[in-house]
């Protein structure tokens, strides 16, 4: 069997051929990985700041579910001295009407205001007439 003549000139030319094909396709590849690359990058930077994100996120929530806690205890506790301190006002106030009608029970007032010296003479306020 007789293999056909082949020129080095065709040879080259068929190997220049080729190789163009392949090297367009290598730049080719190569231009999609560099963009790949660079999409990666952005990509992984994306994400450290998104993860960043979460976690300062994450911070203000753990400090403000801390807050809450810790404010919602005085806040209660703040409530509660409050309701202390208005009953013991009622309790004060009722005392004082109390001893005010004995008071004025044992003068003898009977239903006339009261002059100013009677009033300063029982040391009660003139200005504040309970």
């Amino acid at each position: 069997m007789r293999l056909p003549f082949v020129s080095r000139r065709y040879a080259r030319g068929a190997v220049a051929a080729a190789t163009a094909g392949l090297r367009a396709d290598l730049e080719a590849a190569r231009a999609e990985l560099a963009d790949a690359r660079i999409d990666l990058a952005n990509a992984r930077a994306a994400r450290r700041k998104a993860e960043t994100s979460l976690t300062q996120e994450r911070k203000k929530q753990r400090a403000v579910a801390s807050w809450r806690h810790t404010d919602d205890g005085r806040l209660a506790r703040a409530l509660r001295a409050v309701a202390a301190l208005r009953a013991e006002a009622a309790v004060q106030r009722r005392v004082e009407h109390r001893l005010t009608n004995q008071l004025l029970d044992a003068t003898g007032y009977q239903g006339d205001p009261l002059l100013p010296a009677a009033r300063a003479l029982l040391d009660l306020d003139p200005e504040d007439p309970k």
